[in-house]
């Protein structure tokens, strides 16, 4: 940070010999003026830290004396805001008079501005009345547009002499606002320099990647401040060789490639290599660089260096992942597909080909229209509408018959978005719940014929135990008729009729201890 500059000591240093303002001789004021421009071009020169306030003081300053003005301003144009920042002149002791600048009174105002907009000089001997802050009364104005070629920098304006402005007094300012457009030209230069060098500064600072500058032999020269994620600081890496912090295996491929750069002067659009951090390890990164040319030969390399470790380890993880999804959508049993919004395939794995008995590149690009019957087609059609309208999944179980058979398909439909939300198409999985339907119903049996066992059993039981008692008076009856008519053939009849229902009863007992269904106890005899 510059001190600041007593501009007023120092300009008295540097002109000792100034002379109040008297008339003289034409030829005698140009010498004057030559030496009052030559002063303030010292003083620019011998204080480089003098900042373009004090400058622009001590040219209101000497412009004041030159001219016998009592007050004025000399500004320039702020070419961040394009205000005009003025300056006003320094009274006794070197402590500022109070400010009669551009802002003092309406007629000053309009006149300076007059002069700013017209980019021309302006002399006048007879301002209306008027008066500014602290009751200073302008009479008389003298101003010049500081010009540098066309572009105007800024303005110096002066008021009430003690006599009348003459033509060696514009002369005298137009000297003047000349010297100060020279000074004003290389300074607003530096501070534009030095606020874009701030800028960058502050760029690299802020920067995630390291930037760092070598002399054509690999020693370092300059290191941002990201270095210190590594361990390092910019400081104590200054000077050494970049090949020092190279990994081994990569320290020939970087020392091959500045050899070419050095003998062409053009850098590899991307290197990559590994480097050495202070506590040990590496880091995988790559580096962008070109190189800096003094009188036609390379002079620097600077490059701009990015960790992509975290990167790659993405990539490789992603790849990973990829190849899992890729294993399962490929081995996967189910039907896994994807359709576009007008119901195309866009992909499916073996499974969902196998049903329509081609291969998945047979399947591309066409619509269930194309591969199912009417109806089916329509059904699966309305699904993806479904999903595609309310943006939710949808479940769905239908019957199916298929070029391979029948089936029974259990199938989730989701919506498919891309990176801005917008659904694209869907993805479904079918499950094939054909067995699982069968094995549902043959289970169901069983449970019912198992709830027919409980009453069977018990029923046979019983139903056995009247048959017996039926048996048993038929037999006796039959004793103890001798003939063969009528009767003992109803008796026997009876006696057939009895051995055939405890053949029942038996099938019945038998159904009761083992209820497998389809068995030949649950079949009519």
């Amino acid at each position: 940070m510059n001190k600041p500059v007593n501009n007023l000591r120092t300009f008295k240093k540097i002109m000792p010999g100034r002379l109040p303002r008297k008339k003289t001789a034409a030829g005698g004021n140009r010498e004057r003026d030559a030496a009052a421009v030559k002063g303030l071009e010292e003083l620019f020169l011998k204080t480089p830290g003098i900042s373009l306030a004090e400058m622009s003081r001590a040219v209101i300053d000497e412009a004041c004396r030159r001219t016998g003005s009592r007050s004025g301003f000399a500004g320039y144009t702020d070419p961040a805001t394009g205000r005009l920042m003025a300056s006003t002149p320094t009274g006794k002791g070197g402590k500022r008079r109070a400010r009669t600048g551009p802002f003092s009174s309406p007629e000053f105002n309009r006149l300076w501005a007059r002069v700013r907009k017209e980019n021309k000089p302006l002399l006048v001997n007879s301002v209306p009345q008027g008066r500014a802050r602290g009751g200073m009364k302008i009479c008389r104005f003298l101003g010049v547009p500081v010009r540098s070629g066309r572009e105007q920098l800024g303005l110096l304006a002066l008021v009430n002499p003690g006599e009348k402005y003459s033509a060696a007094d514009l002369e005298t300012a137009g000297r003047l606002a000349g010297s100060y457009a020279l000074i004003l030209k290389h300074k607003l230069a530096d501070e534009a320099r030095r606020r874009e060098h701030e800028g960058l500064l502050a760029m690299i600072a802020s920067s995630q990647d390291i930037i760092y500058s070598a002399d054509m032999e690999g020693k370092i020269v300059y290191a941002s401040p990201k270095v210190a994620a590594y361990g390092y600081t910019p400081k104590e890496i200054l000077g050494r060789s970049i090949f020092e912090l190279i990994h081994p295996q990569d320290r020939g491929f970087a020392i091959n490639a500045l050899a070419k750069a050095r003998e062409t002067g053009r850098t590899l659009p991307m290197i990559s290599y590994r480097l050495h951090k202070k506590n040990g390890g590496y880091f995988y990164m790559e580096q962008k660089s070109g190189i800096v040319m003094s009188e036609g030969v390379p002079a620097l390399i600077t490059g701009v260096v990015r960790d992509v470790g975290k990167r790659l380890a993405a990539a490789e993880l992603l790849k990973e992942n990829e190849a899992t999804l890729r294993n399962i959508f490929e081995i996967s049993k189910d039907a896994i597909f994807i359709k576009d919004l007008s119901g195309r395939y866009t992909k499916l794995n073996k499974a969902c080909a196998d049903v329509f008995l081609l291969k998945p590149e047979d399947v591309l690009g066409k619509t269930d229209a194309e591969l199912l019957p009417p109806e089916l087609a329509l059904a699966l059609k309305k699904d993806d509408q479904e999903v595609i309208r309310g943006g939710k999944p949808v479940t769905r179980t239908h019957d199916m018959v298929l070029p391979s058979g029948k089936y029974c398909f259990n199938t989730v439909e989701t919506p498919l978005r891309n990176a801005a939300g917008r659904i694209t198409g869907v993805l479904g999985v079918a499950r094939d719940i054909t067995n699982i339907r069968k094995a549902e119903a043959e289970l169901a049996t069983f449970r019912a014929a198992e709830a027919m066992s409980e009453v069977a059993g018990p029923l046979a039981h019983d139903f056995n135990n009247a048959l017996n008692v039926i048996n048993g008076h038929a037999t006796l009856i039959d004793e103890d008729i001798n003939n063969k008519g009528q009767t003992r053939t109803g008796i026997t009849q009876i006696l057939n009729a009895v051995k055939w229902a405890a053949e029942l009863t038996s099938r019945f007992q038998y159904f009761a201890r083992n209820p497998k269904p389809g068995s030949r106890n649950c079949q009519n005899s």
